[in-house]
């Protein structure tokens, strides 16, 4: 933990955009889904890690940083959000990661995802309230026919088995509505009172 407590030389473009995003940047990714601001970042940031040549587990650890990155921006914006990244270069730092391409990562991360962020955001949930609006109406079908079923509790229930299915249904409908088994009931009118 001590190792997050040693500051890490920041080159002039890290500044400059941790300067923009404490100025108040715009943050399109805040407020997005968990699964949108993943795939943003996967899509325009991890093809320069993929593609490194880099061994596999270092690539593995550049993407769990993305991962962090991603949530980051999410999250949390403005002073908050550059006070965060700073802190997660430290703590990447101390796990092993290459100070500049951590730096590097976080400017590309801030210029790509500026602009195209906010329209890709606005076109997936557009796609996902098309997506949503069949499935209400899917929900609303559902809802109908157990409305319909729940209207009259008298009703015998219906089951796929067929009618000796049903006929022991009612009748164990019967029981709840009672307090008493059938038997009993008959037992009960024959007895005279």
């Amino acid at each position: 933990m001590e190792d997050l407590m040693k500051p890490v030389a920041l080159n002039h473009e890290t500044v400059e955009t941790l300067d923009q995003i404490r100025a108040g940047a715009e943050n399109a990714l805040y407020g997005a889904d968990p699964a949108q601001a993943e795939e943003l970042f996967k899509k325009h940031l991890a093809s320069l890690i993929v593609g490194s040549g880099m061994p596999v587990l270092q690539v593995m650890h550049y993407q769990w940083f993305l991962r962090e990155l991603a949530r980051l921006w999410r999250t949390r914006k403005g002073r908050d959000l550059a006070f965060h990244l700073e802190l997660t270069i430290r703590k990447w730092v101390s796990l092993g990661l290459e100070p500049r391409t951590l730096q590097f990562l976080i400017c590309e991360a801030h210029q790509r995802l500026k602009g195209q962020a906010k329209s890709e955001i606005r076109d997936q949930n557009a796609e996902v309230g098309s997506t949503d609006a069949r499935s209400e109406a899917a929900q609303s079908a559902v809802s109908a026919k157990s409305a319909d079923v729940l209207r009259d509790p008298s009703a015998p229930l219906r089951s796929p088995q067929g009618d000796s299915a049903s006929s022991a249904t009612s009748a164990s409908s019967a029981v709840v509505r009672s307090g008493t088994t059938p038997s009993a009931e008959s037992a009960q009118a024959e007895e005279p009172s």
